[in-house]
């Protein structure tokens, strides 16, 4: 199976786009980066372990929550509204 996207055979294609943004970022005052998750994880972020057992042992304690990005899932407002509820 072919893809019907045209696949570029050589980055001399992209040579003069690539120069004007070279020159762009050198006359910036400054550059924002968005990235996710993996920016951080290739600085050596963890999302566990010893610091957040340290700056988040009470949500540990609480919510049960192991680590940073599964904490970020946690429906904290939900939980509390369907067991308020239920009793």
């Amino acid at each position: 199976m072919f893809s019907r996207i045209w696949t570029k055979r050589s980055t001399e294609d992209y040579s003069e786009g690539i120069g004007r943004l070279a020159e762009a970022v050198k006359e910036a005052d400054a550059v924002v980066i968005g990235a996710g998750s993996g920016l951080s994880t290739s600085a050596g972020l963890t999302y566990s372990g010893e610091r957040f057992e340290k700056y988040f042992g009470d949500f540990i304690a609480k919510y049960h929550i192991w680590d940073m990005y599964s904490g970020g899932f946690y429906l904290f407002r939900i939980i509390r509204t369907v067991i308020y509820q239920l009793f």
